[in-house]
């Protein structure tokens, strides 16, 4: 996503695998046989003494029953902090890696494979990688409109990514 501009834009990328889904063939590939007799194992009975209090204080039973909370964990007016910068003339871009849609490869979880594929993105967006739109290579498509400047966002594990391709220089 970006601004109607004719300017070069500099670029806040987020790295998230949970956008596109995985490549299901080479996933299915990796996994191990799950066609086997299941174990059955015995079961236990867990018994826990229940304790409630006999009388409820006398402050207690002033406290008022409300309908709707009046209180909240975020604001009505909070947005992502892509869309902060996009306001501001940044492109926004999502990217899944490898392994991920129709990609090549398998998904994994933070190791080198996926830090390259991020990497690799940065390097399309500064114009010293190639890109195209088919496995084929009949089209190549440039980012034209990227000035090369890119920041990196997330938390969790999109944070991970970010800190990765970091690392990488």
């Amino acid at each position: 996503i970006r601004p109607k501009s004719t300017e070069k834009l500099p670029v806040v990328m987020t790295a998230s695998p949970y956008h596109l889904g995985i490549n299901d063939k080479a996933n299915d590939l990796a996994l191990h046989d799950m066609n086997v007799e299941l174990e059955e194992k015995t079961s236990h009975e867990i018994h826990v003494e229940q304790k409630l209090p006999q009388k409820l204080s006398a402050k207690a039973k002033e406290l008022p029953i409300v309908d709707k909370a009046p209180y909240r964990f975020t604001h009505g007016w909070t947005y992502s902090l892509n869309d902060y910068f996009l306001t501001r003339g940044f492109a926004s871009i999502y990217v899944a890696g490898v392994g991920t849609r129709s990609s090549d490869g398998f998904q994994t979880s933070g190791d080198y494979q996926q830090i390259y594929s991020m990497t690799a993105v940065i390097d399309w967006l500064n114009g010293r990688a190639r890109a195209y739109t088919s496995r084929k290579k009949t089209h190549e498509i440039k980012a034209s409109w990227a000035n090369g400047k890119v920041a990196m966002t997330g938390k969790s594990y999109l944070g991970t990514m970010a800190y990765g391709a970091a690392t990488t220089g």
